[in-house]
Formats: structure tokens, C-alpha cells, sequence
């Protein structure tokens, strides 16, 4: 009994740390993310969050985790809200979830696909980053689906594996079943989305475009289109 009144009192603990960042995050953005802010907010000093984190980074990390899950279900349930089961509407429901959700949590996305605050950098980790895989196990499995219709148009599967394959290798182990032109053409649609998505959220195409919504709309057509070999249009 004792036992699980103390889980249940870190998980709280833990939960209200979270909270805490997320808030910090979204009024002044990854940088005003501390543990001294985060302990400052709590009313507890900052070595008292060593309990629970052994790092900003570890932390940092957990929210991260949280927040892909969060758009993981937001472009899921995107995904489903399709009628039957063509799937690039499906696609194409995803990445304007995902876009959508990116400028409504610019903040959130700078943490997440953006650069390390100062004091948390990823790299320090030795294990790989696993949040965005909730998020683009979606897209990963309508890609899939295409390839299985017959419908998906890559390059030549000899070039992707002369040049790709080399540096996949254990990626490749835990794909288990999926053609390397299906990895490849995942791959390219993440980068592709994550792109222009995050180039417009940073504000980078400013300079050029004043309506990024059109741009957007016009650049997911040409990737379906090229993704499929057809005219599809959208519709």
C-alpha cells in the first residue's frame, strides 16, 4: 500500500513538472525552459528536481514524448475521419493535421523539431530519438498501403539501394517486411512535410510568399502526385 501511494505521488510530482515546462515553453519558448524557472514556478528548490529528472535534458525529453504522442493522435485521428480507404486523401488529412497543429503550437513544435535550448542538447544522449516515430508511423503505413496497390512511384530501386541503403542499416532492422522504396519514400514525404511546414511556422518564407497556406496546399498536390505517378488533385 505504502508503495503505491508513493508511485502515485511521483507520478503526480512528475506530471506537475511537466505542466509547469509546457507552460514556461509556450509563453517564452524553449529557451525559458529551466529547471531553476521550473523550480521557481513550483515553490521548491532545484535540487529537488533531481528526484525526479537528472537533467534538463531528461526532462525535456519526456515532454517531447508526450507532445508527438499528442500530434500522433491528432493526424490518427485525421487519418480516420477519411472515408474509405484510398490513402492518399489519408495523406493528405495527416499533413494538413499536421500543419495545422504546428502553427497553433508553434512553441510546442520549435521544442520538438527545432534546436536544443541551451543547457539541453539531444546529442548528449547516446540513444536515439524515438518520439517522432508515434507521428510518422501513420504516414509510414499509408505509404506502405500505397505500395501494396501498386500506386507508389519512387526512383529506381538500384539507385536507392547504391545510395540509401548503406546508411539505413539499423533502421532497416527494425522495418522488418517493408521494401526499401517504401522506407525511402516515407523518408522523403517526412523531410518533404517537415520542411515546409517548419519553414513557414519560423516565419523563414516571409520574405516571399504572403499567402503560406497556398504554398502549402500547392506543394502537397505535386508530392501526391509524384508520390502516386497520377493527376490526382486533392478533391
Amino acid at each position: 500500500m505504502a508503495t503505491n501511494w508513493r508511485e502515485k505521488r511521483r507520478a503526480s510530482a512528475v506530471a506537475e513538472i511537466k505542466d509547469v515546462a509546457k507552460e514556461l515553453l509556450v509563453k517564452g519558448g524553449p529557451g525559458a525552459v529551466s529547471l531553476r524557472a521550473i523550480s521557481r514556478e513550483m515553490g521548491m528548490t532545484p535540487s529537488a528536481l533531481y528526484r525526479y529528472y537528472p537533467s534538463l535534458e531528461a526532462l525535456l525529453a519526456d515532454v517531447r514524448s508526450d507532445l508527438f504522442q499528442e500530434l500522433g493522435a491528432v493526424t490518427t485521428l485525421a487519418r480516420d475521419g477519411v472515408a474509405g480507404g484510398d490513402p492518399l486523401p489519408r495523406l493528405l488529412a495527416m499533413a494538413r493535421a499536421f500543419r495545422d497543429w504546428g502553427l497553433e503550437h508553434r512553441a510546442e513544435f520549435g521544442l520538438m523539431l527545432g534546436p536544443p535550448p541551451p543547457g539541453a542538447e539531444r546529442g548528449d544522449s547516446p540513444e536515439p530519438d524515438y518520439a517522432p516515430a508515434c507521428v510518422g508511423v501513420t504516414f509510414l503505413g499509408e505509404i506502405a498501403e500505397l505500395d501494396r496497390r501498386g500506386q507508389l512511384r519512387t526512383p529506381p530501386v538500384e539507385l536507392i539501394e547504391d545510395r540509401l541503403a548503406p546508411g539505413l542499416r539499423d533502421y532497416l532492422e527494425g522495418q522488418e517486411g517493408l521494401p526499401l522504396p517504401v522506407i525511402f519514400a516515407f523518408l522523403a514525404a517526412w523531410a518533404r512535410l517537415y520542411g515546409i511546414i517548419a519553414m513557414e511556422i519560423f516565419g523563414h518564407m516571409d520574405w516571399a510568399v504572403t499567402d503560406s497556406g497556398a504554398l502549402f496546399e500547392t506543394e502537397l498536390i505535386n508530392f501526391a502526385q509524384q508520390l502516386s505517378g497520377t493527376d490526382y488533385d486533392g478533391s
